[in-house]
């Protein structure tokens, strides 16, 4: 396993994987040091996702405090303690576990798409752990009414998993017929407008992300665990609205307005119930824009929060 992954890219300085013991798994986590009175940095990755995403915002996000970069587990290289424990109810409980664990107290929180969702229930049930909340073209509830306007591949892709075992069948035979690196560049072409904006060494990280996928059947089980929950809560939105409605934290949603996930009107629904979050919309950018455009994301995210503790102080 990489250990410092500054020896495949000068920009990942400092970076390294290490092993954390949390309620007795293994978690595997990118972690970097900071600045020592800052707050811890939490980044957690999306649906299908693992550490590695945020790789190229890790070393300026040092700049605030000690980054702390989980593998979820069921994704990445964090085997589930149990089969399927990749729900979200689940890793909320891990992210719970994980700061404890970590001693930690207040973080700034970002998450991605699956993340963001992740996210915004900490930040409502768990307010003590999250000072400032930066929710990234997250996965929350849009209008029933919209449901028609969704991108027909977004459809294709998560209405299997309205029934787990036909979206399960579906995802092998996609990870059976496909290469790592044919993995990387569906889902690139997917949820980036311009996947040639990745930098090779990060395409080169998710390959061996995508790889390891490969030969590690609980991961395929994982991602179907994790979407059937996800499509779920969606659906059901109370859990979710009642969420939303309740963070405290300061909160800065970054979206990518060519996200064919995360659609304008989810971003609509959620600044109606909450006018007070902030929105950065960047403009040609798709659903992970930490991947895609990490300088635009570290401008809006950097800014915000530099701004944000200005005011507070």
């Amino acid at each position: 396993m990489e250990r410092d992954w500054g020896r495949r890219d000068p920009a990942w300085q400092g970076i390294t994987s290490r092993i954390l013991h949390v309620g007795g798994t293994p978690v595997h986590a990118l972690t970097a040091p900071g600045r020592a009175d800052g707050p811890t940095q939490l980044l957690i990755h999306g649906l299908g996702g693992a550490a590695v995403n945020w790789l190229d915002v890790i070393g300026p996000l040092r700049d605030r405090g000690p980054v702390l970069v989980p593998d979820l587990p069921g994704f990445g290289r964090t085997q589930p303690p149990r089969a399927r424990k990749a729900r979200i109810e689940h890793n909320l409980a891990f992210l719970r576990a994980l700061l404890r664990s970590r001693g930690v107290t207040r973080a700034e929180v970002h998450g991605n798409s699956m993340g963001g969702m992740l996210a915004t229930l900490l930040a409502a049930e768990e307010p003590r752990f999250v000072s400032r909340l930066v929710l990234v073209d997250p996965a929350l509830p849009g209008p029933t009414s919209r449901l028609r306007e969704l991108d027909p591949m977004t459809l294709k892709t998560f209405a299997p998993f309205v029934v787990p075992a036909m979206g399960e069948r579906l995802l092998t035979r996609w990870y059976e017929e496909s290469s790592a690196e044919e993995l990387v560049a569906q889902n690139a072409a997917f949820i980036h407008v311009d996947d040639a904006r990745i930098r090779p060494a990060l395409t080169a990280a998710l390959v061996d992300n995508a790889a390891f996928g490969k030969r590690n059947p609980w991961r395929l089980e994982s991602f179907s665990a994790a979407a059937n929950s996800v499509v779920q809560l969606l659906l059901s939105r109370r859990r979710l609205d009642a969420a939303v409605d309740a963070i405290t934290a300061p909160t800065l949603v970054v979206w990518g307005d060519g996200d064919r996930l995360v659609g304008r009107r989810v971003i609509e629904r959620t600044l109606a119930r909450r006018p007070d979050f902030d929105l950065v919309e960047l403009p040609g950018v798709g659903h992970a824009p930490m991947l895609e455009v990490p300088g635009d994301y570290l401008g809006a995210v950097l800014g915000w929060l530099d701004r944000d503790t200005a005011e507070v102080a």
